[in-house]
């Protein structure tokens, strides 16, 4: 499989000359430069660039003029563009924020987190599926697991290859009822040919397996603790 990379540029040189004033309401198209100013910026190659504010001679606002590839947040559209990336490619949010501390970048997982969750609301069906297109497997697994995410707590569904270890799909989940484990499992399932689906014991699993046509088989991790546990009791 060959990639093309086609990241956003970041060229501080570069500005998109301003037509109309940015405000509502004020169609203003006469703008006068007020004050240059130092922008530090999270990216790779560019530790800060110049930004120019101007004021509008007919509301008398200011506004910003950023350099192609910047906005008003800290991080370059390179380095977003990037990190949604190496999620796709499967990596998980964890590994993504260390590849980027690698490259002199700091950037939490929660972060990359939603640098994709914003990635995904403007790409209809925007899965890891989608990328390892191809992929076929005979067994699909799924976990339920929860991140907080600014001070809420969001259920995520996690398809993997179990005999790869490949992330096949991270999903937001609206609950974790049988209907929407199915609305969530069904698909993946019929992409990839799964005849058995590897879970734990729940039993909403155990329906969405009979439903979808697909055995079902706990995974070992919890058949090990659920005897662990029957033994000690």
């Amino acid at each position: 499989m060959r990639l093309h990379l086609l990241l956003p540029k970041v060229e501080p040189e570069k500005w998109e000359e301003s037509t109309r004033c940015v405000y509502p309401g004020c169609a203003g198209k006469r703008f006068r430069l007020h004050q240059p100013v130092k922008k530090p910026l999270r990216e790779t190659i560019y530790q800060e660039v110049q930004v120019y504010r101007y004021q509008c001679l007919k509301c008398q606002r200011t506004f910003r003029v950023y350099p192609q590839g910047t906005s008003g947040a800290q991080t370059s559209q390179r380095v977003k563009g990037l990190a949604v990336l190496l999620s796709l490619l499967g990596l998980s949010y964890g590994a993504v924020s260390l590849t980027l501390e690698a490259l002199g970048v700091q950037m939490a997982r929660s972060s990359v987190y939603a640098l994709v969750q914003e990635a995904a609301s403007h790409v209809p069906d925007l899965k890891r599926d989608r990328v390892c297109e191809g992929v076929k497997t005979p067994a699909l697994g799924g976990d339920l697991t929860t991140v907080k995410c600014k001070g809420k707590w969001l259920p995520l569904g996690i398809a993997v290859d179990p005999l790869t270890g490949l992330v096949l799909s991270v999903d937001t989940l609206s609950a974790e009822d049988t209907q929407t484990l199915r609305d969530w499992i069904e698909p993946i399932a019929h992409s990839v040919g799964a005849q058995v689906l590897v879970t734990d014991d729940a039993d909403g699993f155990k329906t969405v397996a009979d439903e979808i046509g697909t055995q079902h088989q706990v995974c070992k991790s919890h058949v090990k603790r659920n005897t662990e546990a029957l033994i000690e009791r």
